[in-house]
């Protein structure tokens, strides 16, 4: 059974360091998007947060893997500064 990840990450070079570790351990698929603008359809989160929206920007992985290696693929993105969600 195939199991998808969502992350950000706010530092390139970690977005980077994750995937390779993430493809060494076998994930069946990997994208990754470079300039991910933070979203404001949130509303009153958006206008709670204007500094952030200022921050630099965040960098996308998206990740395909097998059920059993879900914790190992979730325990590496985290390890390499991301953000699940």
């Amino acid at each position: 059974m195939e199991i998808n990840l969502a992350a950000t990450f706010q530092n390139r070079d970690n977005l980077e360091q994750a995937a390779e570790v993430l493809k060494l351990q076998g994930v069946l698929d990997i994208k990754f998007d470079n300039s991910v603008v933070p979203s404001s359809d949130q509303g009153d989160s958006f206008i709670q947060s204007v500094d952030s929206f200022a921050a630099e920007p965040s960098f996308a992985l998206m990740v395909s893997v097998e059920k059993s290696r879900y914790r190992q693929a979730e325990d590496t993105i985290i390890k390499y500064g991301g953000q699940l969600h």
